[in-house]
C-alpha cells in the first residue's frame, strides 16, 4: 500500500518536471494556457538550377512561439524574417504522449511577401500556403528527437516586375517536406534546438526572386538553428 501510494505522489512531480522541460517541436501537448518559444536562425540554400550561384545566403530571422489549449491541442505561430521575404505561419496542434514517444496532428496556413527593390530592381511577390503535417518524436532525456513530414499545398502565388504580372499561380500540390529537430541542453539552464529541413517542392517561398520557370520537383534544404526562450 505504502509504495502505491508514494507512487501516486509523485505522480504529478513527475508530470510537472516534464512539463517544464524546455522544448517546442517535441510533438507533447502543452498544459492549457502554458506558453514555450523559440529564436534563432534559418539558414537555405537554393538549388543551382534556379540560380547559377547560391545568392541567397543570408540568414533569416526564425522565432516561434507555442500556446497550449484544452484537449491536447495548441495553437502555433512562426515568423521568418529576412529583407527580402518574409514568412508567417500559423497553426493549429493536436498531440500525444506516449510513454517515451510523442504523436501529433497539425495544420498550419502561411503568408509570405517579399521584394527587392534596390540596384535597379523593382520585383515584389506574395502568397498563401497549407502545410498539413505529421509528427512524430522520441525522448532520449536529455535530448528530444522530433520528425516532422508536411505537404506543401500553394493556394496562391503571384509575383511582379514594376507593373508586370510574371507569375500567378495557385490550387496546386507543390511537394513535401521533411524536418528532424534535436532538442538539448546547451550550457547552464539553456537549451537549443538543432535541426534540418528538406523541401522537394516546384516552389520554395524563398526562391520567388530567381522568377524560376521550372515546373518540376527540386531539393531546398535548410539549416535550423534556435536557443529556446
Amino acid at each position: 500500500m505504502l509504495p502505491l501510494l508514494l507512487l501516486i505522489m509523485a505522480l504529478p512531480l513527475r508530470a510537472q518536471t516534464e512539463s517544464m522541460r524546455p522544448w517546442l517541436h517535441f510533438p507533447a501537448p502543452l498544459g492549457a494556457g502554458e506558453m514555450r518559444a523559440i529564436a534563432g536562425l534559418r539558414l537555405l540554400t537554393l538549388p543551382v538550377d534556379i540560380v547559377e550561384e547560391e545568392i541567397n545566403k543570408a540568414p533569416s530571422l526564425d522565432c516561434a512561439v507555442v500556446l497550449g489549449l484544452p484537449g491536447q491541442t495548441g495553437l502555433r505561430g512562426q515568423a521568418v524574417l529576412q529583407y527580402v521575404t518574409n514568412h508567417f505561419r500559423l497553426g493549429a496542434t493536436w498531440s500525444q504522449r506516449l510513454g517515451a514517444f510523442g504523436v501529433g496532428l497539425g495544420y498550419d496556413i502561411g503568408f509570405w511577401f517579399g521584394s527587392v527593390d534596390f540596384e535597379g530592381f523593382d520585383n515584389r511577390g506574395n502568397g498563401w500556403t497549407h502545410y498539413p503535417q505529421l509528427s512524430l518524436g522520441y525522448d532520449f532525456g536529455d535530448v528530444l528527437l522530433s520528425l516532422r513530414a508536411e505537404a506543401i499545398w500553394i493556394q496562391a502565388m503571384r509575383s511582379f516586375a514594376g507593373e508586370n504580372e510574371i507569375r500567378n499561380t495557385g490550387n496546386r500540390l507543390a511537394g513535401g517536406a521533411v524536418t528532424a529537430v534535436l532538442e538539448q541542453p546547451f550550457w547552464g539552464a539553456t537549451h537549443v534546438a538543432l535541426g534540418v529541413r528538406l523541401s522537394v517542392t516546384e516552389f520554395h517561398y524563398q526562391s520567388w526572386f530567381a522568377f524560376s520557370t521550372f515546373e518540376r520537383r527540386l531539393l531546398f534544404s535548410e539549416l535550423i538553428l534556435g536557443v529556446l526562450l
